[in-house]
This record gives structure tokens, sequence and C-alpha cells, in this order.
């Protein structure tokens, strides 16, 4: 599919060269060549100040050779005879091997090429990255490391939930059915939620997709964990939710959310930290820094930034101050 979608943006750029009526002067340069003749006098100056040109016709063998470049220039994937395939003339059984070399000399078509990879990327990565979790085969994990080239290790070992628990049983708190953990007895786990996560709470249960909860303990002995930075020191946060949701390939898939208020100052450090979770646990789902915000219609509603998403991560990880982590949340934030 990626290489079929390059190849129609090389056909519509050389249908665009051909509207423009410039097409064919651009391939008469790629089929031409100047050779230079240059005379000097004993004392090494030059006495016909570069003047004396020929002109020369490239031969197929150097139409070859600038397409194997062009070629790699693609990514050495192939790229130039997939478009030959789907396009070529036979009648000009050169001609495709030109509209290769002339898409990679323009440097708007390259920057174009450029931006789609990496749109396409972190399209690809977003929607398989949990699902390549679940891959046992070493070669195929190793494949997808070395294209993801992700940084050191931040989760030193996998997050397990232990087998039994005690019951959360809060005074003043609210009865819950569908928290992973509830009573034998009763079916009920009782919690008490600030008006925050009760909130985002209410918004995962009318999902279709949702399954249950866990409220994730603060320091519990098997509470999951996530290190982050701040003022150069690392430092233990502990997300307030788990969220299982049904999921059509792997039967169940977990989220992690953390409600957050922005007037915290480690609210950056958070979001690094989660930043780079995400990006060493691909099998997770969601992993959202929630807060306050106001929609189109000024109405006070819970926007989440998703740092299982490959494009917010990147942005995250280059931010460097709780400014343009809020500027992050303005443009890449949403409501459910």
């Amino acid at each position: 599919m990626v290489q079929s979608e390059i190849a129609d943006m090389i056909y519509a750029y050389v249908q665009e060269l051909k509207a423009k009526k410039q097409y064919e002067d651009l391939v008469l340069q790629v089929k031409q060549f100047k050779l230079a003749t240059q005379i000097f006098d004993a004392f090494g100056e030059t006495v016909d100040n570069y003047s004396v040109h020929d002109l020369f016709t490239t031969t197929d063998t150097d139409i070859d050779r600038q397409f194997r470049i062009a070629d790699i220039k693609l990514g050495n994937e192939g790229i130039g005879m997939f478009y030959g395939n789907k396009y070529m003339n036979n009648a000009d059984p050169n001609g495709f091997k030109v509209d290769v070399i002339l898409f990679v000399a323009d440097g708007e078509c390259m920057i174009k090429l450029y931006q789609y990879a990496e749109n396409r990327f972190h399209s690809m990565n977003d929607d398989y990255r949990r699902y390549f979790a679940t891959i046992t085969s070493e070669s195929i994990r190793k494949q997808y490391d070395r294209v993801v080239s992700d940084g050191d290790v931040v989760s030193k070992h996998n997050f397990r939930l232990p087998e039994t628990i005690q019951i959360p049983h809060e005074s003043g708190g609210s009865e819950y059915r569908d928290h992973l953990f509830v009573s034998e007895v009763t079916g009920i786990a009782k919690l008490k939620l600030n008006p925050w996560e009760s909130g985002v709470l209410e918004e995962e249960r009318a999902q279709q997709d949702f399954v249950c909860w866990i409220r994730n303990p603060s320091r519990g002995s098997w509470a999951l964990c996530i290190p982050y930075e701040i003022d150069g020191e690392t430092k233990p946060t502990y997300p307030d939710f788990i969220i299982v949701r049904a999921d059509k390939v792997l039967g169940y898939v977990i989220d992690i959310l953390e409600p957050h208020n922005p007037e915290y100052k480690d609210n950056l450090g958070k979001a690094k930290g989660f930043a780079e979770y995400a990006r060493q646990n691909p099998g997770v789902g969601r992993i959202q820094l929630i807060r306050m915000g106001k929609d189109a219609a000024k109405n006070k509603r819970f926007k989440r930034l998703d740092m299982s998403k490959s494009a917010i991560r990147d942005k995250v990880s280059h931010a460097m101050s709780n400014d343009e982590l809020d500027h992050i949340f303005d443009t890449d934030g949403f409501f459910m």
C-alpha cells in the first residue's frame, strides 16, 4: 500500500509537469549533459575563460545509473520499479525511470515525501503497536524495534496484577460493581473519588468497549509505577486509573489514565514519563494525561492527551516547559 501511494505521488507530479508544459524540457535535461573543456597555459591560467562546452546525450546506462541513485534516495525499497510496473509506457520503456529521477531531483517533492512518510509511520505505529507486543517471533520483534528506534528501557519489569487483593472499602465512598476487584460476598468495591476522577470514570464507563476499571493505589505493593524526572531527580508517579477494554484482536487491552491539575509544576515531567513509558510498552492501549478544558461551546469537559500516539510522544519529548505542554494540549488534546 505504501509503495502504491508513493508511486501515485510520482505519477501526480509528472502529470502536473505535463499540464504546465515543463515535462519535456526537464526530460531533456536528464537525457543530456554538458562537458566543459578548459585550456590552460604553462602557468596554470585558463586561456578560454571556461567557454568551450560540448553537449552530449546520455546513454541508457547513464539513465540506469541515475535511476539507481534516485531509488536509493527513496529508501532503496524498490519504489522506482514499483512505479514502473504500475505506470510504465511500453512505447517509452525508460520513461518511468526519468519520471523517478525528476521526482527525486525536486526538493519540494522530497519534502512532501518525508512528511508523508512521517505521518504514515505515526499512523501505522499507532494502529499496530500493541499487537506487535504479542508477537513471539524474535526476528519480527527485532525488525519492529529497529524501525521504531526506541530509547533506553524505562520500565524494568512487566506490570502484573495480583491474583488476590484487599477489596477497596473506603469510608464515604461510592459503590462500584465494575471495579476489577470486588467483594466475593457483596460483589461491590467502595471507593471515594474526587470530582475529576469520578468525571473521567463516568466518561469511560459510557464507552461501548468498556469492561472494567482498577483504582491504581499510590505506592501499593502491586501498583503501576511510572518514573519521571523533575529538577534532575527521578521520581515515581502512580496513574489514577487502569481501564480494561474489549479488543477485537487481543481480546482485552488496558489503558492508563491520569487526571492531573495543569497548575502543578510536575506536569511536563509526568507527561514525558508517560511518553517514554508508552514508547517502551507498545502492548498498552491508551496512555493519557487528562485535564479540565473548555470545548467550542465553552462547556467544561475533560481534555485528553494520548501518549500512545507516536506524533504526540515526539512533541511531548521535545517540549522544554509547561507552557509548551499547554500548547500541545491546545493543538492535539481532544474531548471524548
